[in-house]
């Protein structure tokens, strides 16, 4: 049996967007572009034509209009997903595109599928309408298994994540968080693992200094720092350490608490989700 070259193996991005949140200079198409840059990725785009952020008034529409929409935001889609191709292939990115979407799983459900089988899910955070893209998010986060790279609506350029602040509070997510950004990031120079709260205790057998020896055996500089949450909500204080430090990237763990079958979002996630300010790779 033949051993697997690590340096061969190629990792395999999908991001999402659909015909009214696609953006080819910004936002989750630019950092999915950026990601397989900087790491030689593949990548696949899920562009779908839905009416996510603007439900149509069927009532007030001609059967000719409605035609004539449809036909129009079909046009839209396909050329989103030739501008695509065409952005990857000249940064020598190898692309696929999915313009049609199984309407027997469900949106969500499709996208669930195909982000099971690849390495990262890139999707943005536009929240207008019933499928936005932050809806999305919010709930395909927990059916993939897979960590996703959430996208600021602005954000633009390269994406170096030399240095990163993790979330820690040494739990089950933040660990999977840590060790997803280890090894999607090979770039990953600087770690800070911060911890909010004002007790500065954490539920575990080990001190500060013995996480930072562990964590710095991986080839990776770290601290570790502690900052008093004096009320403010812990999202915002995680993205102003993350602005302040010139993190590159946050990482942390995706938290929902399940009632009845549904899923109720952490209040740090969901508020992260709703405004991120830099890259945020969640993990569940």
């Amino acid at each position: 049996m033949t051993s697997l070259d690590a340096s061969r193996v190629v990792r395999s991005v999908i991001v999402y967007a659909t015909v009214d949140t696609f953006a080819d200079d910004r936002g989750a198409i630019a950092l999915a572009l950026a990601f397989c840059r900087s790491t030689r990725a593949c990548l696949t785009g899920m562009l779908l034509n839905i009416e996510a952020n603007e439900p149509p008034r069927y009532e007030t529409l001609k059967l000719d209009d409605l035609r004539q929409k449809s036909e129009q935001r079909e046009a839209r889609n396909a050329h989103n997903a030739e501008v695509l191709r065409a952005m990857a292939c000249k940064a020598g990115i190898a692309v696929q595109t999915l313009t049609a979407v199984d309407h027997s799983r469900g949106v969500i459900g499709f996208l669930a599928d195909h982000a099971r089988l690849h390495d990262l899910l890139v999707i943005g955070t536009d929240g207008s309408g019933p499928l936005s893209d932050r809806v999305i998010a919010e709930n395909v986060l927990f059916e993939t298994g897979r960590p996703t790279l959430v996208a600021p609506l602005s954000w633009t350029g390269e994406l170096s994540c030399r240095r990163v602040a993790v979330a820690w509070d040494n739990s089950r997510g933040a660990a999977r968080a840590l060790g997803d950004a280890l090894a999607l990031f090979p770039q990953i120079e600087e770690i800070a693992m911060v911890t909010v709260g004002d007790d500065k205790a954490l539920a575990s057998s080990l001190e500060a200094n013995e996480v930072m020896q562990i964590v710095r055996r991986r080839g990776v500089s770290a601290k570790f720092e502690h900052i008093a949450g004096r009320g403010r909500p812990i999202a915002d204080v995680l993205q102003d350490y993350a602005a302040d430090s010139d993190a590159d990237m946050l990482v942390m763990g995706a938290y929902a608490h399940s009632r009845l079958r549904d899923f109720i979002l952490g209040g740090a996630t969901l508020s992260v989700l709703a405004a991120p300010r830099l890259p945020v790779l969640m993990s569940y």
